[in-house]
């Protein structure tokens, strides 16, 4: 800086740490304040909460907002480690913030599904009854990944792969060795390990496993005084190498549809579209020759999933995408669902009487046979089509209460990965590398 401008003097860490802090906090704030309380931005807002443990392993909870422009906010950051994280005391927290802010501005609460979260929405549930409970839909992917991996042929691999990646990633000669013999057959990406939380990963780590299959054989060949035994019996395995690879390709649409899911313009019916993916994707796994007890566990832990993923909200949000109502309501018993849950949502969230909800009901099923105005189709898939498509009917009859309900799913963001990032941002902010500890 100096070299731009002679007189210029850094600030001390006492002045940066102060002053300087607190007028850039104080001004992010007032940002805060401005958003939250302009009534053509906060509306139909979502509230998403996590916690994580830092490096000093405090128990940080981070509380996100995010608008219907998917605008993200980080409305606080506790420290609750001397406190009971209790579904009652998160409560409390919720409660007071929703309070604050106005609790018509909330459209829904989402969270991940551990016990004390599941209370949590539970509780502000019976506080707030028009909200819509939304449990984070990343973490519900993941958790059915790890399900599928949680039977023993897995689990296996796993153990036997991960051996590989462990032994040449703390072995600098041998990998010195299978990175040149890769780099000579084409092959640029290394070992990748894998972190217990982050099941995409343990794809990732599978697969680089999968990638150098040649150059570890080889490296076996030319090298094997450098490797332990128990490396050996891996590598020399062909059948490991067989069932390595049908697992990621069981694993490849889990990969991409998390991937997709915590996209910043998903949606509920999104969350249905991709799950349907999931489901015909399974149905391969009867071609490839992987042992029959862990195709039928995966169908085991596909279903399991199934009921908790696949609610009355995220049917009434396929139902209100344009191109899937036919697909939706052509089940006697989807429709059937379909309108009881529309109907009780108008009821609570917007204090509707059984017959102040008929006009709705009436738009329901105009709407499923194709009538005007809703015999109008997007062009696309995109949410700010659908956006476009809704508020064009609403804008062409006036009258029509259906766009309402239907704009109030597209507003909602299913899932928490927000917080998620936020608890990363501020692990990378305590880290020894950030700090300068580290080379």
């Amino acid at each position: 800086m100096q070299h731009v401008r002679l007189n210029f003097q850094l600030p001390s860490a006492y002045v940066l740490r102060t002053t300087l802090l607190n007028a850039v906090l104080a001004d992010v704030k007032l940002k805060q304040i401005s958003w939250m309380t302009n009534s053509n931005m906060a509306y139909h807002l979502t509230l998403t909460l996590d916690g994580w443990s830092n490096s000093k392993m405090e128990s940080v909870y981070s509380w996100n907002i995010i608008f219907p422009s998917r605008k993200v906010i980080l409305l606080r950051a506790d420290n609750l480690s001397d406190v009971s994280h209790t579904g009652e005391n998160l409560y409390a927290m919720i409660i007071e913030e929703i309070t604050k802010w106005g609790k018509d501005r909330f459209a829904a609460i989402v969270t991940d599904n551990a016990r004390n979260m599941v209370k949590t929405r539970r509780l502000v549930l019976k506080q707030f009854p028009h909200l819509i409970e939304v449990r984070c839909m990343m973490h519900a992917f993941s958790t059915t990944m790890a399900s599928v991996m949680g039977h023993p042929f897995a689990q296996k691999l796993v153990t036997r792969a991960q051996s590989l990646v462990t032994f040449f990633r703390a072995s600098h000669q041998p990998l010195a060795f299978l990175q040149k013999l890769a780099n000579n057959m084409g092959i640029r990406r290394m070992l990748i390990t894998s972190n217990k939380t982050r099941f995409t990963s343990v794809h990732a780590s599978l697969e680089s496993v999968v990638r150098l299959q040649s150059a570890l054989q080889e490296m076996a060949r030319q090298h094997s005084q450098l490797l332990s035994k128990a490396v050996l019996a891996v590598i020399n395995d062909d059948m490991f190498f067989v069932s390595l690879k049908q697992v990621c390709k069981l694993l490849e649409p889990f990969t991409l549809v998390i991937a997709t899911v915590q996209a910043a313009r998903t949606t509920l019916a999104d969350v249905m579209r991709y799950w349907l993916f999931l489901a015909r994707q399974m149905h391969s796994l009867g071609e490839g020759s992987l042992p029959v007890p862990f195709k039928a566990h995966c169908f085991v832990a596909y279903n399991l999933r199934h009921e908790e993923i696949v609610s009355a909200q995220c049917k009434l949000a396929l139902f209100f995408h344009p191109l899937y109502r036919d697909a939706v309501s052509i089940r006697k018993e989807n429709w059937i669902e379909v309108q009881r849950t529309a109907g009780t949502l108008w009821k609570t969230g917007y204090n509707k009487t059984d017959i102040e909800s008929q006009p709705l009901m009436t738009d329901l099923k105009r709407y499923k046979m194709h009538e005007e105005p809703f015999d109008l189709m997007p062009l696309d898939g995109e949410l700010g089509t659908l956006k476009l498509y809704w508020k064009t009917i609403a804008a062409t009859d006036s009258s029509v209460q259906l766009p309402q309900l239907a704009l109030l799913f597209l507003d909602i963001k299913p899932h928490a990965a927000d917080p998620e990032k936020t608890v990363s941002l501020m692990g990378w902010y305590d880290s020894a590398r950030r700090n300068q500890l580290m080379s």
